[in-house]
């Protein structure tokens, strides 16, 4: 998991070390056993989920109608893999235009308004990109990944799985509701919960 970038840590000679925080997060995610989805097979379902229409065999929609038929909130580990989480500071003038960017759809905190998920964020930006887009966002809009403190946290999603639909700015409520309860915050959990009773 440490390899595959499940988990974070840092390798020291032959041992891991993980912080108490990221051991923390991995057991409120509940880091399933068995084998690990790929980044297509977490959107299918998220996809299946919002009742978004979806270019999938046979087999793969008949898997992730059984995948989600016990419900996202047990999913929550698997649909990880849906993108890789990586962290940012950005100039706070800039939030604004980087959440109109074309190639950036608006999730987790600052998608939570718009499904009255009971949660307002300033000061913090938070979505998906696509992998091939990343590099161009980063120079854009000065985004720093070594500071020491974050207010952009974006996603990327491999370019072969990327779900959204073309003009698509805000990711779809169950996606929001899995964003927010991956959070560390304990208020977004509450409200990623609540909204995914919604869904």
């Amino acid at each position: 998991m440490l390899a595959s970038g499940e988990l974070q840590g840092d390798r020291v000679g032959r041992s891991w070390i993980l912080s108490a925080e990221e051991v923390e997060r991995a057991s409120r995610r509940g880091v399933d056993a068995g084998r690990r989805w790929n980044a297509a097979s977490a959107w299918a379902v998220l996809c299946l989920a919002a009742g978004d229409e979806v270019e999938l065999s046979p087999v793969e929609r008949s898997r992730a109608k059984q995948r989600l038929a016990g419900g996202l909130e047990s999913l929550i580990g698997r649909l990880s893999s849906r993108a890789h989480l990586k962290h940012f500071y950005a100039h706070p003038g800039v939030l604004d235009y980087l959440a109109d960017a074309p190639a950036v759809v608006r999730g987790g905190v600052s998608a939570a308004a718009e499904y009255d998920a009971g949660l307002m964020v300033v000061g913090e930006f938070e979505g998906y990109v696509r992998d091939g887009d990343l590099d161009e966002l980063i120079s854009r809009f000065a985004l720093d990944e070594s500071a020491d403190r974050h207010n952009v946290s974006l996603r990327i999603v491999p370019d072969h799985a990327w779900p959204f639909a073309a003009g698509q700015a805000i990711a779809s409520m169950p996606v929001v509701a899995v964003d927010l309860l991956e959070a560390d915050d304990p208020r977004a959990r509450r409200a990623g919960a609540e909204l995914l009773e919604k869904c």
